[in-house]
C-alpha cells in the first residue's frame, strides 16, 4: 500500500518547492490575478498564503507596502499566523488583499470567519482578489489572434474512470492537500455566492478559470 498522505507537510514547505511544482494551470490563474492587480492597485497590499511568491515578485516594486500572513515560517512571512485567528494589529489597514487558491486547504466551516477577517483588514472600498478551486473538466483554446478560450464541463464526461467515481462511487477526486473545493460533490459555487452577498461583499468581476473560480471583490464603504 502506498504510504499515508501527511496533510502538514504543505505547510512546511519551501517557495523553491513551490516554485518547482508550478503547473500551465497555476500560470494561467496567477496571469489573470495580476492583470486586474496592476491595473487597480497601487497602495497597501495583504497577501494570505504567499506560496511560490509569483505574485508578491511581480506586485511588490509597483505598490506602497506589501505583507504576506502566512503559516509557514520557512516563506518568511512579515506575520506568522493563522488567517483563522483574528489579527488585532491588521485592522483597516489595507487597501487590497489577496487570497488565491489558500482558503480551500482549511476546512469549510472557516470560511465564513476567514472571509470576515479578510474584510476587517481591508480599509473601506478595499479590494479582495480570490480563487477557489472549482473541479470540472476545462479545455483551452488558444485562437490564431492569441486569444485563450475557456471551455468547461462536469467532471465525470471526460474519461470512463472520473464517470465511474461521480455516476456510481459517488465521489469525486480532489487534490489531497484541499480539505473541499467547489464542485467537489458537497460543496457548490452557489453557496459561495450566497456567502459573500450574507457578508456584504460586492462582485466586481466573477470569472471561471480552469479549475478555478475567480472573484474580484469589494468591501463596503460602512
Amino acid at each position: 500500500m502506498p504510504p499515508a498522505h501527511d496533510f502538514n507537510q504543505q505547510f512546511t514547505l519551501s517557495q523553491r518547492s513551490y516554485l518547482a511544482g508550478l503547473d500551465f494551470y497555476t500560470w494561467a490563474r496567477h496571469f489573470f490575478v495580476l492583470r486586474d492587480l496592476v491595473a487597480r492597485v497601487q497602495g497597501d497590499v495583504f497577501e494570505v498564503g504567499t506560496g511560490d511568491g509569483v505574485i508578491r515578485r511581480c506586485i511588490e516594486p509597483f505598490v506602497a507596502s506589501y505583507t504576506v500572513l502566512d503559516l509557514n515560517p520557512a516563506l518568511q512571512p512579515e506575520v506568522h499566523g493563522d488567517l483563522r485567528q483574528h489579527q488585532p494589529s491588521l485592522k483597516g489597514r489595507f487597501d487590497a488583499a489577496i487570497a488565491t487558491e489558500v482558503l480551500e486547504h482549511l476546512p469549510i466551516a472557516e470560511l465564513p470567519g476567514c472571509l470576515r477577517n479578510l474584510q476587517d483588514y481591508l480599509r473601506p472600498e478595499g479590494l479582495l482578489f480570490l480563487t477557489l478551486p472549482h473541479r470540472k473538466g476545462h479545455m483551452l483554446i488558444v485562437t490564431p489572434r492569441q486569444r485563450l478560450l475557456k471551455l468547461r464541463f462536469p467532471v465525470g464526461l471526460t474519461s470512463l474512470s472520473e464517470a465511474y467515481n461521480r455516476f456510481i462511487r459517488r465521489r469525486i477526486w480532489i487534490d489531497p492537500n484541499h480539505c473541499w473545493e467547489i464542485g467537489d460533490g458537497q460543496i457548490y459555487r452557489s453557496q459561495i455566492k450566497a456567502l459573500l452577498h450574507e457578508q456584504g461583499w460586492r462582485t466586481e468581476h466573477f470569472e471561471p478559470l480552469p479549475y478555478c473560480d475567480y472573484w474580484l471583490l469589494r468591501k463596503p464603504s460602512a
